[in-house]
């Protein structure tokens, strides 16, 4: 407590703030998907998900307060009913409820599965009638939808579940980019279209990009709605971003999300052999597998050729950093320029980092082997201060993943004359 009898005599206590305010990580598993719902509803708006059941709430299961948006047909008395379409429940006249799953409403359920909890999802619905393009058109809505995504700050994980055009992926890359605080998970193609994926013209590497990270193949799941099959192949980017949320929350963004488990699917469009793995990783394609029956994430690469960024981990861990550090620091802006502020600064940035650096994200026996942290002269002269600069200089050694395990085994030959 701080003395307010300031001519008492004695001891007295004064208060002071030797450094800034501590530097709270920020989330980094939140995700952002864009696509068609099973129903027409909440279209372009970017809702907040917390679970499933709010999802088939909001876009499967229809109440007459949010009615059903046109342009979807109006259902008919059909003993067959057409799996896009809706049917009345004979029950409740009044409740509508979709009969076929989508995509999306797949990806948000693996998401969940998989130890996602929190996700934003925008609903493009179907678009205009126009039959010379119907799929161009709903590319340009879902390309509209993300930039719906653009604007939130916390996601950090974007997806368009069943749309693996190269549009859709350009789009999602470049939104990474720009933002810099978010990986874009790519939509891989059938394995209709792809009979060697260790052809690389069947099974390319889809953008140069350390913003992004690319699965092959799709995973088998079950049925879900009344219309759906008893399985089908989907996308698995909404199961990848569950895991890359399971991931940090049980051992940290910094481990790398492979050799991991995909929860909620029965299997594989296409079995990858080694052989196959091989070539794909040379691309930078993850490998999804099958071992010991569970279907695991055998990769954990970006999409860039850059081999400092080659690891999803590694970039998802300096975005956790760099946002960390805007938003923790903003107690300092505006505040004098001066040595004061260096070592409030220089104080909590240390010890946010000492902390990462013993959860295992960086590489280095001590807190100093693992980073710095310095103001250099060359870029805090008298005219950048005036011009109302401060510049940091941070180095990092991060942790990279043991991606190959080598093992050298050799005969010992024992020497008959040996004693």
């Amino acid at each position: 407590m701080e003395s307010t009898l300031i001519n008492l005599p004695g001891v007295q206590i004064k208060e002071v703030r030797l450094s800034g305010s501590p530097i709270a990580g920020v989330s980094t598993s939140i995700a952002g998907f864009v696509g068609q719902a099973p129903l027409n509803r909440f279209l372009y708006q970017a809702k907040v998900i917390t679970s499933k059941e709010q999802f088939d709430a909001l876009y499967i299961l229809e109440d007459p307060i949010n009615p059903v948006q046109p342009p979807l047909p109006i259902p008919k008395p059909d003993p067959l009913p057409d799996p896009e379409r809706t049917m009345i429940e004979p029950d409740h006249p009044q409740i509508v409820t979709a009969v076929r799953s989508k995509p999306l409403s797949r990806a948000v359920q693996g998401f969940f599965e998989n130890g996602g909890n929190f996700c934003y999802v925008v609903n493009v619905g179907e678009p205009e009638p126009a039959p010379a393009s119907p799929r161009h058109n709903l590319i340009t809505n879902i390309i509209d939808g993300l930039a719906l995504l653009e604007v939130i700050d916390e996601i950090s994980i974007i997806a368009a579940p069943g749309f693996p055009e190269d549009g859709i992926r350009i789009a999602l890359k470049d939104q990474a980019v720009r933002t810099g605080d978010r990986v874009a998970l790519l939509d891989p193609p059938s394995a209709v279209t792809v009979t060697d994926p260790a052809d690389k013209t069947q099974l390319p590497r889809p953008v140069d990009s350390q913003y992004a990270a690319y699965y092959y193949p799709q995973v088998q799941v079950g049925k879900l709605l009344p219309s759906d099959p008893p399985t089908e192949f989907v996308t698995p980017v909404g199961h990848i971003a569950g895991v890359y949320a399971r991931v940090d929350a049980t051992r940290g963004v910094h481990k790398a999300p492979a050799n991991e488990s995909i929860r909620g699917v029965l299997g594989l469009e296409q079995l990858i052999t080694d052989k196959q793995q091989n070539s794909m990783n040379d691309r930078s394609v993850n490998a999804l597998r099958l071992f010991s029956g569970n279907v695991v994430i055998w990769g954990a690469r970006t999409t860039s050729t850059d081999s400092i960024w080659r690891y999803v981990n590694i970039r998802r861990l300096v975005n956790y950093i760099e946002k960390s550090l805007q938003v923790g620091l903003r107690w300092a802006v505006f505040e004098p320029n001066k040595d004061t502020l260096r070592k409030q600064i220089s104080r909590s940035v240390r010890d946010f980092l000492t902390g990462i650096w013993r959860d295992g994200a960086l590489f280095g026996d001590t807190a100093d082997q693992a980073f710095y942290v310095r103001f250099p002269e060359i870029f805090n002269t008298g005219a950048e201060r005036a011009l109302g600069k401060l510049t940091m200089e941070i180095g990092l050694r991060a942790a990279y993943p043991a991606e190959f395990i080598i093992i050298r085994i050799g005969l010992l030959i024992q020497d008959d004359n040996a004693a």
